[in-house]
């Protein structure tokens, strides 16, 4: 194995290993990190929501009793439901249209 195939398995290695970080309670044992709250998931995934065409905002708000991610768009197309996915991160995500949001 040449030098650049050993960097490449150890870039892959690191990649794969340190997905989630597990830390350890006072007893030593691996504890798995708690799950990503709902305005975690939104902030990390609001930049790539606001890019697709029509989208004008997004919000946290509740779905069928429980919390979801809402995204509010000017009119319902076809390419928004391909774009848009239907969960989160374990979140549900709805579309709603809200038409045109502009400044006064």
């Amino acid at each position: 194995m040449n030098a650049n195939s050993m960097t490449i398995l150890v870039a892959i290695i690191l990649i794969t290993g340190c997905g989630r970080a597990n830390t350890r309670n006072a007893g030593g044992e691996a504890v798995a990190d708690a799950p990503k709250t709902i305005e975690a998931v939104l902030a990390a995934h609001n930049d790539s929501l606001m890019a697709v065409p029509g989208v004008v905002a997004t919000a946290i708000g509740r779905c069928n009793n429980a919390p979801c991610i809402r995204i509010l768009v000017s009119r319902v197309t076809d390419e928004v439901q391909r774009r848009i996915p239907s969960q989160l991160e374990g979140f549900p995500v709805r579309v709603d249209a809200s038409g045109p949001i502009v400044p006064r």
